[in-house]
This record gives structure tokens, C-alpha cells and sequence, in this order.
């Protein structure tokens, strides 16, 4: 009887180390939330599942972000580049800086794929060292949260941040192999006017950009990643109903101001949109329940296209 108490008392201290959280150190001035051991392994064996032939893509959902480092090489994808829609632009200080946001599982699935292209056998998953947090943290306009994970290889050192709640992918990036805080590539803005050129894309009807308008630290503080993925979800969804049959050209500009209270939302119209589209579209928009700022308002900016092209201004 002895020797069983024994074994069921090294078994469970076994399971007590087993489950201890592998803690990192964090950078001075960002905000890192542990998960618990069981998630993050969890987290480790889907990246590995679905990076494997057997891909059944459970990893993923409707929105995925491609990061600006990561962009920077995608950008020329020819594959990724036949994805519509979805340009994002995070407004980091001074900078303004280009990413990528699939909108439904499909282009999610051709971002992995191409991920995984690149990915050998030959490869760890492990938690962020310091110069990746100190990356991440600059690009991001919400606390770090596990499972963040970086899938390391030869070649490239990438970034997985999952959501806690379902596993579901929802950022993945590469961190720069430079240790400079230099990390991101910025379009210059002068007099209001982007001073380089970008491609006019494809004649869509489709969100063409998400434009953050308050500084990363104003985000941080005030919202979450989930309640601006909600937002956009559920603005995207009233915009693709009414719009998709439509046959003339303009843009459409939500803009959002996310308040403790009362959030308030405005709307511009550029060319020759049906406007009785317009006036249902913002009607049934002002109808929805939108997330409000913890505490000090936070704005954001929606731009549609209708049978339209790109700005490349």
C-alpha cells in the first residue's frame, strides 16, 4: 500500500512540474500575459499539427494579419497578391506602416500554405527572446498575450501570437534579424500626401484599409485586439450584403471613435455611390453594439471600395 501512495505522490509532483509556466524575461515597459503551461503546449502541438502534411487547418479563422516585417516580403507573393482587400496601416509615433488582413478562410489558407512552404522540418518552437518582444511590442496596439510563440528556422525567425480562448491564429509576422530598434519599414507623409507610390490593386468591392488613429499607447490602454476584429467583422459583414450586387464606383469611410460610454461613428462618401445603399448601410451600422474604450476614447478609420480601385495617393 506503501508503494503505491509513493508512486501517486511522484506522479502527482511529476504533473505539478510539468505544468509550471516557462516564464522569459520581458522587456522594460511591455505588457506580457502568461498562459498556463497546458494551453501554450497545446498551442506548440497545433502549430506543429498544422505545419505538418496532414494540415487540417484548424489553426486558423477568418481574419489573419500578416505583419509589416513579414509583409515586406510577401507584399511580391503572386499568390498572396491575388488576395483582395484587406490593407492594413498601423500608426506606430510618427510612422505609418503597410500589413496585410485576410477576410475570410480561403486567403487565411493561402497564407499558411505559403508560411509552411517555407517552413522545413527542421525547425523549434519556442517563446520570444527579447529583441522579438521589444519587435513585436512596437508594431502592436494591444497587451502581448499568450501563446505567443516563435517558430524558428535556418532562415527565419517567426512570429505566432494565438488567441487564448480558441486557439485561432490571428497575427504572423517575422522578426527582424537586425537587434536596432529601426524595425519597420515606413511610408513618408508629406503635406497629406504619401510620397511613395503603391499599386492601384484591382477593381474590387472589398475594405481596402483599416486606418488606426490614435497612438499605439492610446490602444493599448483603452481596447483589444478581439474588440477591433469584432468591430470590423461585424462592419464588414453590413458592407458585403448591401453592396455586393452594386454597380457604381465610390469609396465609403466609417470612422469610429470607441468611447467609455457612447461610441460615435461618422461617414463620408467619395463618387457615385447608390445612396440609399449609403443611408441603410450606416443605419443598420449605427444599430449594431460596438465595443466601447475602457477609459479614454480611441479612433479608427474603415475605408471601402465599390467597383473601385486603390487610392495611390
Amino acid at each position: 500500500m506503501k508503494k503505491v501512495i509513493l508512486l501517486a505522490f511522484i506522479f502527482t509532483g511529476f504533473i505539478g512540474n510539468a505544468q509550471k509556466t516557462e516564464t522569459i524575461t520581458i522587456p522594460r515597459g511591455v505588457t506580457y500575459k502568461y498562459a498556463d503551461a497546458k494551453t501554450v503546449e497545446k498551442a506548440k502541438k497545433l502549430i506543429s499539427d498544422n505545419l505538418s502534411e496532414n494540415n487540417d487547418y484548424k489553426i486558423l479563422q477568418d481574419n489573419l494579419i500578416i505583419g509589416p516585417e513579414l509583409w515586406k516580403r510577401y507584399k511580391a507573393n503572386e499568390k498572396i497578391q491575388n488576395i483582395e482587400g484587406g490593407a492594413v496601416q498601423f500608426h506606430v509615433d510618427d510612422l505609418i506602416i503597410d500589413g496585410k488582413m485576410s477576410q475570410d478562410l480561403p486567403d487565411s489558407k493561402i497564407i499558411w500554405d505559403e508560411f509552411k512552404n517555407e517552413v522545413s522540418k527542421d525547425y523549434v518552437i519556442r517563446k520570444a527572446n527579447e529583441d522579438e518582444l521589444r519587435y513585436y511590442w512596437s508594431v502592436i496596439s494591444f497587451d502581448i498575450e499568450e501563446p505567443l510563440l516563435i517558430v524558428e528556422t535556418k532562415e527565419h525567425n517567426y512570429i505566432l501570437n494565438l488567441l487564448k480562448k480558441d486557439l485561432k491564429l490571428l497575427w504572423l509576422d517575422e522578426a527582424p534579424k537586425s537587434k536596432t530598434t529601426d524595425y519597420v519599414a515606413a511610408k513618408q507623409y508629406q503635406n497629406g500626401k504619401e510620397i511613395d507610390s503603391v499599386s492601384k490593386g484591382v477593381k474590387e468591392t472589398a475594405l481596402e484599409k483599416v486606418i488606426l488613429l490614435s497612438s499605439d499607447q492610446e490602444l493599448n490602454a483603452n481596447s483589444s485586439f478581439e474588440d477591433i476584429e469584432l468591430l470590423i467583422k461585424k462592419t464588414d459583414a453590413i458592407f458585403n450584403e448591401l453592396f455586393k450586387n452594386s454597380m457604381k464606383s465610390g469609396k465609403i469611410m466609417v470612422e469610429f471613435e470607441l468611447k467609455k460610454k457612447k461610441n460615435e461613428i461618422t461617414y463620408a462618401v467619395k463618387d457615385d455611390l447608390d445612396l440609399d445603399i449609403v443611408k441603410v448601410f450606416e443605419q443598420r451600422v449605427n444599430g449594431e453594439k460596438y465595443p466601447n474604450s475602457k477609459k479614454d476614447p480611441i479612433k479608427l478609420r474603415l475605408i471601402y471600395k465599390v467597383n473601385s480601385f486603390n487610392d495611390t495617393k
